[in-house]
């Protein structure tokens, strides 16, 4: 009983851990933003208005499109998952949650500063609806794979052996299924949702 207590704190704290540099790197991202100089805001200010300008007339809907994202996503997916075998796997899951926190800071400031509030909910309209796919399976993945990890490495540590727990691996593998499964979904609703939805969102506000 103690011992699972230990292993359920230990879980909790891990995630704590990663959810405060997740805030963290989100803060960091839009005070980094918010430094930048004039130019490199007019720099961005441009590109976002190209963007707007030619997305509505652009033809984003082909399975090319859908090929590109998913395989794009799923080896982002892959790689985490395999990381979960290696001794520093956890290490890794702390830069990826830096990583997207600074990059989510970062955009919505730059959005902020570019475009005003249209500009901040743009970047929001841009995520929809496929991020509600991505985000719980990130999470999910980057949870059970810090777990994963730590119980093969800490079973290693007392055995003097690497001997991988049969239920374990198949637990785990269906983590990555699991993870695939949701990502397809998202990357369906990224090719063929998301533009629809992004050229309606230009073209009610005039942005």
């Amino acid at each position: 009983m103690t011992n699972v207590l230990g292993r359920y704190r230990k879980k909790i704290s891990v995630f704590k851990i990663q959810f405060i540099l997740f805030l963290i790197a989100i803060a960091v991202g839009s005070l980094f933003a918010n430094n930048l100089n004039g130019n490199r805001i007019e720099e961005y200010k441009l590109l976002s208005g190209y963007f707007i300008t030619k997305f509505p007339s652009s033809d984003y809907l082909n399975i090319e499109l859908f090929k590109f994202i998913i395989w794009k996503r799923i080896k982002l997916i892959l790689g985490i998952w395999i990381l979960g075998f290696t001794f520093f796997e956890i290490i890794i899951n702390y830069i990826i949650v830096i990583y997207f926190g600074f990059s989510i800071g970062f955009i919505f400031s730059i959005g902020l500063m570019t475009n005003g509030f249209k500009g901040y909910l743009m970047y929001i309209i841009l995520l929809l609806p496929q991020y509600i796919f991505y985000i719980p399976v990130m999470i999910y993945l980057i949870v059970k794979s810090t777990n994963f990890c730590s119980n093969l490495y800490s079973h290693r540590s007392r055995t003097r052996g690497f001997n991988i727990n049969k239920q374990m691996f198949i637990e785990y593998f269906f983590v990555l299924v699991i993870c695939i499964i949701f990502t397809i979904v998202g990357g369906i609703m990224e090719t063929y949702v998301n533009p629809q939805l992004v050229k309606w969102y230009i073209s009610a506000i005039n942005l």
